[in-house]
């Protein structure tokens, strides 16, 4: 019966087109209002301090190779772009107040993290 469903599973996930990144969690840092997990898969995901991280990334990889890193400040303000980096099919823009976001390659980095 087990198997049967890890079947169904992976062929739910298969039809359902989107790349999983399934990276197990690592480590957090709790910094203010926010919750920063590490994934695995090198994925970073910000959750709100009271929140619990989740044990594995589930966030859709833009290119099936390169996790999604999400790193929000939560604490006020908003960051200006201070860098980009390309990795892949992603683009990691960087921020001034150590706010990170994924875009795709052909998109452009927002002027601000917020």
């Amino acid at each position: 019966m087990k198997a049967w469903i890890a079947a169904m599973t992976l062929i739910a996930l298969a039809d359902s087109g989107s790349v999983w990144a399934w990276g197990g969690l690592q480590s957090q840092l709790l910094n203010g209002f926010s919750r920063y997990c590490s994934y695995s898969d090198g994925g970073v995901l910000t959750v709100g301090a009271t929140e619990l991280c989740p044990i594995t990334n589930q966030d859709d990889s833009s290119d099936g190779m390169s996790p999604n890193i999400s790193i929000e400040n939560r604490n006020g303000g908003f960051g200006a772009l201070s860098g980009q980096r390309i990795n892949g099919a992603s683009r990691y823009c960087y921020y001034s107040d150590q706010a990170v976001v994924t875009v795709g390659v052909t998109d452009l980095c927002p002027i601000t993290d917020r």
